[in-house]
């Protein structure tokens, strides 16, 4: 895709004054034009690379997420097994008290 070439217009005065002729005019447009072209290219692929990165990024911290929901849900149950457990060991103990009482 290729930009008609803009050329830049000045006025003779300002030409004359600067010591700028129609060539050196009609060069520093097709300059513009092509630093313009390189630009947009550039701004382009570093958007896809920043795209791309991003995108990883958030996979990344999808599966760190994921990583500490499955933490966090092996600590719950540990838990829930030692109330378990200590429960059972204080029903034990409150039977043992109980038969040692009537004997």
């Amino acid at each position: 895709m290729t930009t008609p070439v803009k050329r830049i217009t000045m006025s003779k005065p300002f030409c004359a004054l600067a010591g700028v002729g129609p060539y050196a005019l009609a060069k520093a447009g097709e300059v513009y034009e092509d630093m313009a072209v390189r630009g947009r290219r550039l701004v382009s692929k570093m958007s896809r690379e920043a795209a791309q990165e991003f995108e990883e990024t958030a996979h990344e911290l999808e599966d760190l997420s994921r990583s500490a929901r499955q933490a966090q849900d092996r600590q719950a149950q540990e838990r829930q097994a030692q109330e378990r457990e200590r429960e059972t060991a204080g029903q034990t103990a409150g039977r043992a008290r109980a038969a040692a009482s009537r004997a």
